[in-house]
């Protein structure tokens, strides 16, 4: 393990209208890693996901990524928030795939993957189609580069979301329930998808229902309840 985690929370809380959601959550991710996050709906699964990924302010706590600070930074005594310029300089980071994908509708697949490069990076068009039929091949999706998502299997859909995570180049990936909106014969796809990415050294953190899903794709699994982790260990089958 590296001496600075990939991602850093410490002392995380957050809630809403009052009712506290998340509460001082610690947490240390190290590179390479694979964290499955399981609990029942309502617990604070996602919305750890969102708050370290930069999507909610947190009320209180601290998200270090690579050990640079994300969102709230110290400064002496006092606590600032970062501005908009320094979070979206951090962003990059962090690849997120939701549950829901939110792919671009009107987008093909590979303009999908090629926009978020050219905004964020500032990657030319060339450039991030490179980078985007590079990922295409890897990720078995070379002969629907030109496909609209509407034309796409839900296996299809949900590979091109990772594809457009990967293609900024991340420290880490964050899944949201990856095979909830699945039909049961493409878990085993995704499945097998996220074991490569796992032996190519992707360090990720996946929120799931699925026990035997975690089991069979993690190397650690958090278990959480009412906003806090109930145990943290090493989970029962590991992709390494």
């Amino acid at each position: 393990m590296s001496a600075s985690p990939v991602l850093r929370v410490q002392g995380l809380s957050k809630s809403f209208q009052g009712v506290p959601v998340v509460q001082s959550i610690d947490l240390d991710v190290h590179k390479g890693q694979v964290v499955a996050m399981i609990g029942p709906s309502g617990c604070g699964k996602t919305t750890l996901l969102r708050c370290s990924a930069g999507l909610e302010r947190p009320d209180r706590g601290f998200v270090e990524l690579e050990g640079q600070p994300f969102g709230h930074e110290r400064h002496g005594a006092e606590i600032r928030r970062q501005s908009p310029r320094q979070m979206d300089r951090m962003r990059p980071k962090v690849g997120m795939v939701f549950q829901q994908l939110n792919l671009w509708p009107h987008l093909s697949a590979l303009d999908n993957v090629v926009k978020p490069q050219v905004v964020v990076l500032k990657r030319t068009r060339a450039e991030a189609a490179e980078r985007a039929r590079t990922l295409f091949t890897q990720l078995g999706l070379s002969a629907k580069a030109d496909e609209y998502p509407y034309a796409l299997s839900g296996g299809q859909r949900q590979r091109v979301a990772i594809a457009r995570a990967l293609a900024l180049d991340p420290a880490l990936l964050m899944f949201d329930e990856p095979t909830s909106a699945l039909d049961p014969e493409l878990v085993a796809e995704v499945l097998a998808m996220l074991r490569s990415l796992a032996s190519g050294g992707m360090t990720m953190v996946i929120v799931t229902h699925e026990m035997n899903f975690a089991a069979n794709v993690a190397d650690r699994l958090i278990l959480m309840g009412k906003g806090r982790i109930v145990e943290d260990r090493p989970a029962r089958g590991s992709v390494k």
